[in-house]
């Protein structure tokens, strides 16, 4: 039995200028086992990023230039937030390691740490009513069939390669 995926393109007016890098480069394999999921409110349940099952030691790559705000265990997992100069924060949990820590600069494409089995990406902005939470793959590479939306049909698999990140626009 043969499966169709079928890909529909983010909608450019939803993206402004802010283009992040992939997490996890071309060379590696991964899988997004959890995406974005907004929840209703504050504590109601979701997925306030996207969760990626991948490769323990997959490298990880950060999304923008920027310093690191963050650098921690938060409930038995390592966490490392990245604000950029626009003020979103990346946040990447479920980390194995990184020789990062608060204070120091990054620059896109970086390698910022390796994976654990999963790693979590979440993008973050501030505003008169506190942190908002904002969907990373409206913030990805918008021109290619990894980052677009996908419709499932007929079972087909959700194992893909993630695409390389080219040449970024990161003014996030």
């Amino acid at each position: 039995m043969s499966s169709v995926l079928i890909l529909a393109g983010l909608s450019p007016q939803n993206l402004g200028s802010c283009k992040l890098l992939a997490p996890i480069s071309v060379a590696h394999k991964a899988t997004i086992s959890d995406p974005f999921r907004k929840p209703s409110c504050d504590r109601c349940a979701g997925n306030r990023g996207i969760e990626y099952t991948t490769q323990p030691g997959t490298p990880i790559i950060a999304g923008a230039s920027g310093v690191v705000s963050f650098s921690g265990v938060v409930a038995s997992k390592k966490y490392l937030v990245i604000k950029t100069a626009a003020g979103k924060r990346l946040t990447y949990g479920s980390i194995m390691n990184s020789d990062l820590s608060i204070g120091n600069s990054v620059v896109a494409g970086q390698i910022i740490g390796t994976t654990s089995k999963t790693l979590y990406f979440g993008v973050r902005e501030s505003s008169a009513l506190g942190d908002v939470y904002l969907d990373p793959a409206k913030y990805l590479n918008q021109n290619n069939q990894f980052l677009s939306r996908a419709v499932l049909i007929s079972g087909a698999s959700t194992s893909f390669d993630l695409v390389s990140p080219g040449n970024r626009d990161s003014a996030c």
